[in-house]
């Protein structure tokens, strides 16, 4: 009986998280989300139930399986998640990558070759934030030059929004300088030539 309880608690659980997904999703009315939200509520109970009845039934095998918490159930984010009960009739939860802790160091160790991506692209983008800022800079005194006899409204509007976009982008070259410390941090704080101009 301890796989028609997982069967049903496997169900229910996908059951949550396709309405988690939908209710994420734009565009959705407000009685449509209201009648999702009372669905969630739902099946919470009766996941509590069906949770119930797989830990009964899971602590009569012999030898018994670990019970499963609220906690973990609420904490699957996705269908996919939920792969690690799938085949729970084997009993896959004493193998190596079915640990957590196993689980939670590959993810992080993704998260750090990811975040070596991020660094070199962070090179990158530092260079081309500051000669934006450079840019916009020059383009505004060009602009504020140009228009300050012909047409001095004109002119004391640009110069109101040049300090404006200014005090901007002294508070991003704060942070560039502070990125630029960094102790991995390899690029140029320094400003660039963009092609064109």
């Amino acid at each position: 009986e301890i796989s028609s309880a997982l069967d049903k608690l496997e169900r229910l659980v996908v059951q949550r998280l396709l309405e988690l997904s939908k209710l994420s999703m734009g565009g959705i009315a407000y009685k449509l989300r209201e009648k999702i939200g009372q669905a969630l509520r739902t099946r919470a109970e009766a996941i509590r139930k069906a949770l119930d009845e797989y830990n009964k039934q899971a602590s009569l095998l012999n030898p018994p399986r670990p019970k499963l918490r609220w906690e973990e159930l609420i904490d699957l984010s996705s269908v996919g998640a939920f792969d690690l009960l799938r085949n729970a009739r084997q009993d896959i939860r004493q193998l190596q990558w079915a640990d957590p802790l196993h689980r939670e160091a590959t993810r992080l160790y993704f998260n750090i070759q990811q975040a070596q991506e991020e660094l070199s692209r962070c090179n990158v983008e530092v260079r081309r934030i500051l000669t934006s800022m450079y840019d916009e800079h020059v383009d505004y005194w060009h602009a504020v030059a140009l228009s300050i006899v012909p047409h001095p409204t004109l002119a004391c509007e640009l110069s109101k929004r040049w300090v404006e976009r200014d005090h901007v982008n002294t508070c991003v070259a704060r942070r560039l300088h502070q990125i630029a410390l960094l102790p991995r941090f390899s690029g140029a704080l320094e400003i660039g030539r963009r092609v064109g101009r």
